[in-house]
């Protein structure tokens, strides 16, 4: 039984491990088969998730540190659909690597079996475990290109406050273990709400809030992301936008939202917490994010930007807020691998990634630049496209909260118009600017074309068409029915 509810990071990883086993033991294996390969058993881990049982019926000793309720399949089947398209990125971006270009293509799925044991991580040290098999994989895969300066630089700074993100979570997780006695997220909720609040326990806290911070690219734990997102390839920048921040945001939920505080002090410290960071988020990415000319800089920003954002949704600490932070996430995934997998379309051509050199796209590939103004004006909040929902969904959260956070509005409306500018800047450059060189069409793959145009018809969809989005995020919502925290917590 344990094995089959394990079954996503098994199969995931068996497949990982064969694909490279066939590419060691062969010589020149096209990088197309790699990638279709890898495609392939991301789909069927994708398909095997809906043959897990939906009640979260796990019992026994890995009850105690593997969770699987709907929060957790939503965020595993969240990770495969973005690793599905990183690695189909990856697999446009091979050409441009100097060497090893197949391994380029396997790593992605190590991380993600590093995510879907995250989504399922009822223990510290399964999240500790399910963290570092995350940060360890981008570490390679961010330095990949090593014989460019910038990529190393990236890797360099990566590693660096990755590894100090690492000392932060250990200290607050032993912090913990010092005033629960367990590393069990179970009981560290039936000591939350049977047991007084000490300086130790909130103490422990902010430090596992400072490690997961670092994931979140949230200020100001965020140093990294704008030279980590310029120097890496651009589909490891697609995967830290995305998959990495989402990584961060179940954890969060995991501890916070989805913990049961019934200790008012708590959660007014914990809530409070958040609120501060996302608007200081909030404004530093996007306020930042207005001189950037290099793209993936300036997507790098808005990352942090979009992380402020998460957090407002966050600090509600209500099933309301998690509704919103889902729904932005979803959105997100959307717009951002879009706009990266264009990018990565893009860099055959020297400087691409900067601003000015978008021109006059239109006139060399109209898709690509309808396709990249679909997700920057996704990304700006602009109706009637998707990432609208995902804005107004936290707005609301955020007016709605019982815990009066209506001042967050100011910080998030001033992020929003500051949005508007720096988004639309390359949208400008795309349609009314002449082109710097003579125009020559694009040449783009049949099935590249084909994802673009999915992608953005997704975000045009579902701006008009929200059911598809409730029908993922509802089963999530659903209260669960009484816990074994809180029979604990009424015992004599």
């Amino acid at each position: 039984m344990m094995s089959f509810l394990i079954l996503p990071e098994v199969q995931l990883t068996l497949w990982a491990v064969l694909l490279l086993v066939v590419d060691a033991c062969r010589k020149n294996v096209p990088t197309g088969d790699v990638t279709r390969m890898a495609l392939l058993g991301v789909a069927l881990v994708f398909v095997g998730t809906w043959l897990l049982p939906r009640d979260g019926s796990v019992s026994g000793l890995i009850s105690q540190l593997y969770a699987l309720d709907p929060l957790a399949l939503f965020f595993k089947r969240f990770f495969l659909v973005a690793t599905f398209i990183v690695v189909w990125m990856a697999g446009e971006h091979a050409g441009q690597l100097p060497m090893a270009r197949n391994e380029f293509l396997i790593l992605p799925l190590f991380t993600t079996v590093g995510m879907l044991l995250l989504a399922s991580a009822r223990d510290f040290m399964t999240l500790f475990v399910a963290l570092e098999l995350v940060t360890i994989s981008f570490y390679v895969l961010v330095a990949y290109q090593r014989d460019k300066a910038a990529s190393l630089e990236a890797g360099t700074k990566y590693l660096v406050i990755g590894a100090l993100s690492t000392g932060f979570l250990v200290y607050g997780i032993a912090f913990l273990f010092g005033v629960v006695g367990s590393t069990s997220l179970q009981a560290l909720e039936v000591h939350l709400v049977s047991q007084p609040i000490t300086p130790a326990l909130l103490f422990g806290m902010l430090l596992v809030m400072a490690g997961l911070g670092f994931k979140l690219a949230a200020v100001p734990f965020h140093v990294w992301a704008p030279d980590v997102y310029q120097g890496a390839p651009a589909p490891v920048s697609a995967f830290l936008s995305v998959a990495s921040k989402a990584a961060g945001v179940v954890a969060v939920l995991r501890l916070f939202a989805f913990n049961g505080f019934n200790n008012e002090i708590l959660l007014t410290y914990t809530s409070t917490t958040f609120a501060v960071l996302g608007a200081a988020t909030v404004l530093l990415g996007n306020l930042a994010a207005l001189p950037q000319r290099n793209i993936k800089r300036m997507l790098g920003y808005s990352s942090i930007g979009n992380a402020g954002f998460i957090l407002m949704g966050v600090s509600c600490l209500d099933y309301r807020g998690v509704e919103a932070v889902l729904l932005y996430l979803c959105v997100y995934l959307l717009a951002t691998l879009l706009a990266f997998f264009i990018v990565t379309l893009l860099g055959r051509d020297a400087d691409s990634e900067d601003v000015p050199q978008l021109a006059g796209l239109y006139h060399r590939s109209p898709l690509l630049a309808f396709g990249l103004m679909i997700a920057l004006v996704s990304l700006a909040g602009i109706p009637p496209l998707a990432g609208f929902l995902g804005k107004l969904g936290i707005f609301a959260a955020v007016w709605n909260s019982r815990l009066q956070h209506e001042w967050l509005l100011i910080p998030a409306i001033i992020g929003a118009v500051a949005g508007l500018y720096f988004y639309l800047g390359p949208v400008r450059a795309m349609f009314w600017n002449e082109p710097q060189r003579e125009a020559s069409l694009l040449p783009i793959k049949p099935s590249s074309k084909l994802l673009v145009v999915i992608l953005a018809a997704a975000l045009i969809v579902l701006g008009f068409w929200q059911q598809p989005l409730a029908d993922v995020i509802y089963p999530v919502l659903k209260r669960p029915a009484p816990s074994a925290v809180q029979a604990a917590v009424s015992q004599p």
